[in-house]
């Protein structure tokens, strides 16, 4: 048996056991965990599925851009879990998690075309990379059901750069990784980010005809434009001011550094912009630059992604709102990009093979202390909404009026006809009935 062979079988055996016990204790923290009932933003399916049943879902924000997004395809999803499980929310919960492993195994997948595995620094980047895949971070927007659009846009994100990055540009590719790019969009709107880093993979593979490469730029840029037209007709009204260049900065920085470095949020906007300078750095001295195009694909992504949240969140809501726990799902595609291509990097000198372990270890460290933070940060929203969910269904109709206003965005009138509906319906938190008081016992 060559025994460089069975090393390599270990070194993946040993990576396949970490993806499954970082996937299972996701799944059993997320069933733990997971918001016990509609609240927030997922009170907006209140209406939207009584509508279905009434068959007038039109009528409804189905098909519409609330807070700039459509999230049509996220709809149609929570619509058959809440149909299935009436109003239960682990199905939602447990549904984005399968979208999360299938994001994970495609970007696995990648990794394995992609990456050295010669030494031992390039075996330590691949475990840092699926430690990073199925982060515990995950669990801001895994533990509440609303989130499954996240990991949906995701799953199209990677698989649109997939089929930009790797494959022969025929035209059924092309198609494809539009499709692909449209799901995600359809999912969570931020995923407009796909059509700058779609058009530069598209200038930078070379490798391939100069025709298709300016088709698929144009009919990317082409909707993007589109894109852009339909969210200026339709979600006129919600437009946000516009931030000043350094607010933008400042918050696109800390949404960034957020993904490993919400715990220290001084620190995190440096590490944003050290990895913004190395991670550029790595590119440019990659040994094999057609391998080092997805990692590239999604860490530009993830740089337009969060200056397009910082137009529309900064103004309103300043630099320090890009450290809320939901966006770490999506910055921690920019420590995936950047580990990718430092991996890639030509570090044969003394010199850079020594600032690539410093850098790659600093990394790890930040998105371990990360990992803590956020961990208890679930274990406490869990137990908040758990008290919450206790709350309503034991003073209702007779709910404190503060309470009422966290519900949902201040405002009380339409937060109790929804769970007014809720309890027709017999969602919970009214799928248990309250305790007996000595008035009913």
């Amino acid at each position: 048996m060559n025994p460089l062979r069975a090393q390599d079988r270990g070194r993946l055996n040993a990576a396949y056991a970490v993806f499954a016990a970082l996937a299972g204790m996701l799944l059993i923290l997320t069933l733990l965990w997971h918001i016990p009932m509609m609240l927030w933003d997922q009170l907006d399916m209140v209406p939207i599925y009584q509508a279905w049943r009434d068959g007038t879902l039109g009528s409804t924000e189905f098909f519409s851009f609330r807070a700039g997004h459509v999230h049509l395809a996220a709809y149609a999803v929570l619509l058959a879990t809440t149909h299935l499980t009436h109003g239960q929310l682990w199905l939602d919960c447990a549904v984005s998690w399968v979208f999360l492993v299938v994001y994970a195994v495609l970007v696995v997948m990648q990794m394995r075309r992609t990456l050295p595995t010669q030494d031992r620094f390039a075996q330590a980047i691949f475990f840092a990379m699926i430690f990073l895949v199925l982060y515990p971070g995950h669990l801001a927007n895994l533990q509440w059901g609303w989130q499954v659009a996240v990991f949906m846009s995701l799953v199209g994100t990677v698989v649109a750069i997939d089929f930009i990055a790797r494959c022969t540009l025929s035209w059924a590719n092309l198609a494809c990784g539009l499709l692909a790019g449209v799901f995600a969009y359809l999912s969570f709107a931020t995923a407009i980010a796909l059509v700058p880093a779609a058009i530069l993979l598209l200038i930078l593979r070379e490798d391939q005809s100069r025709m298709r490469r300016a088709v698929g730029a144009v009919l990317w840029g082409g909707c993007g434009l589109a894109a852009y037209a339909f969210t200026r007709k339709y979600n006129a009204a919600e437009i946000p001011a516009s931030p000043s260049l350094v607010l933008s900065v400042h918050y696109a920085l800390n949404f960034l550094g957020g993904g490993i470095g919400r715990f220290a949020t001084d620190a995190a906007p440096l590490l944003a912009l050290a990895a913004l300078g190395s991670g550029a750095w790595a590119f440019l001295r990659s040994v094999d630059r057609r391998k080092s195009l997805p990692w590239l694909g999604f860490f530009v992504f993830a740089i337009v992604c969060a200056f397009v949240i910082a137009v529309a969140r900064a103004a309103d809501n300043g630099a320090q709102h890009a450290f809320v726990t939901r966006y770490v799902s999506i910055s921690s595609l920019f420590w995936l990009g950047w580990l990718g291509l430092i991996a890639l990097a030509d570090l044969r000198s003394s010199s850079a093979r020594r600032f690539g372990k410093i850098a790659v270890a600093v990394v790890v460290l930040f998105a371990a202390v990360n990992t803590v933070q956020m961990t208890r940060k679930a274990a406490r929203v869990a137990s908040e909404t758990r008290t919450i969910a206790t709350a309503i269904r034991t003073t209702w109709p007779n709910i404190d009026a503060q309470l009422l206003r966290s519900l949902y965005f201040d405002q009380p009138e339409l937060t109790m006809s929804r769970l007014a509906a809720l309890k027709a319906l017999g969602f919970p938190p009214f799928d248990v009935p309250p305790p007996a008081t000595d008035e009913t016992k």
